[in-house]
């Protein structure tokens, strides 16, 4: 009983602690529970986020203008991790964000007996996009880009082998869907492989690092989360002293309609805790309206919806949310109080979809976000 009590007042104490900045020298804050009773688990974390931010995006294009502005919880999430018998992750991590659906952010184990080789298997992320796979706590823009949000896929069920030797870093993977549609008989799968390649050795204080990623996909529905048959990433991340630059280019096809796009985000901090940030990005499609407009915002603007065609009334269906083209023209600054763990961010986005059925699609977005780990 006595044991019980002291482990019960150590986790409280350690959470606590946690929540209120103990942990101040890491980027990825955990409370840290080792139960003296339990051999065969060396730590527990208890892991957390919660994001907060406005938007308001000023949108107009031939037949209309509108606007659109929110406050809203970003992201929720509180999660698990912890060793068992010395060498095996498991990781449970869900999303709690306020008027949405209790789910699955993340739930594997993952054996990691060897760093050349970590088997995991359960329900996480692809390796595909650099930017996707950084971290909502420490991307430098508000929001990721379109042409990343048009081509990656959200988190699978599958099976994954990952390591490094040296300078070299590898990633293969075999999906199924979050509803393992193959348990039914359907027999499609998401292939996934990505290499990396560090150069730091090279420089003195400079970080460079190259990273090519692929996805295959039978699945004609796209129920994998992606619209697309197959996709490739190649990204540059260069980082010296203050100065920050990364840098991705991607592509998919789907049935013949190809979608390719970049973007370009260089960062400087002007002090210890203040870093500016510019971003542009640029894709296009082969074929006419093969581009949605971003949904968060842009989609949303009052009056620049889409209209159904309704022969009997006499109206032409008009869909001003797809175009062709779409370029962005991104600049902020964040405000770090605790590194990653507290932050404020802001930024201005200049947006354009070119040849929609009302012409082209311009907006005008202003963010203001607050984040925090725990």
């Amino acid at each position: 009983m006595k044991s019980t009590n002291s482990m019960t007042l150590a986790v409280s104490l350690t959470f606590l602690s946690a929540l209120s900045g103990i942990n101040a020298q890491t980027d990825r804050p955990a409370a840290t529970v080792r139960p003296s009773t339990r051999h065969n688990l060396s730590d527990l974390q208890i892991r957390g986020r919660v994001q907060a931010q406005f938007g308001m995006t000023d949108a107009d294009n031939d037949a209309d203008a509108g606007t659109y502005s929110t406050f809203e919880i970003r992201r929720a999430r509180i999660g698990l991790r912890g060793t068992l018998f010395e060498n095996v992750r498991a990781q449970l991590e869900a999303n709690l964000v306020p008027g949405s659906d209790l789910s699955m952010r993340s739930a594997f184990l993952e054996w990691r007996e060897r760093k050349a080789a970590y088997i995991k298997l359960g329900y996480d992320k692809p390796r595909f996009s650099f930017e996707e796979n950084t971290s909502s706590a420490e991307i430098l823009t508000v929001e990721r880009t379109a042409i990343n949000n048009m081509l990656v896929p959200g988190a699978q069920n599958g099976l994954s082998l990952a390591g490094g030797i040296e300078r070299l870093s590898y990633a293969v993977g075999v999906y199924t869907d979050r509803n393992n549609r193959n348990a039914d008989g359907d027999n499609s799968y998401l292939v996934n492989a990505s290499a990396g390649l560090s150069l730091d050795e090279l420089f003195a204080s400079a970080k460079l690092r190259l990273r090519a990623d692929y996805l295959a996909s039978d699945d004609d529905g796209g129920n994998f989360g992606g619209k697309f048959d197959d996709a490739m990433a190649v990204s540059l991340h260069y980082a010296l002293n203050r100065f920050d630059l990364r840098t991705e280019y991607m592509t998919g096809d789907n049935d013949g309609n190809s979608v390719n796009g970049f973007y370009v985000t260089p960062s400087v901090f002007v002090t210890d805790n203040v870093q500016l940030v510019g971003r542009f990005e640029m894709a296009e499609s082969d074929k006419a309206r093969g581009i949605r407009a971003p949904g968060r915002y842009m989609q949303r603007a009052d009056g620049l919806g889409v209209v159904e065609a309704d022969a009997d009334a006499g109206i032409a269906g008009i869909n001003p949310q797809r175009g062709d083209e779409y370029t962005a023209f991104y600049v902020g600054a964040n405000y770090y109080m605790n590194g990653n763990n507290h932050k404020i961010m802001t930024g201005v986005e200049v947006a354009e979809l070119a040849n929609t059925d009302a012409g082209t699609l311009s907006a005008t977005t202003a963010y203001c976000a607050w984040r925090m780990l725990f």
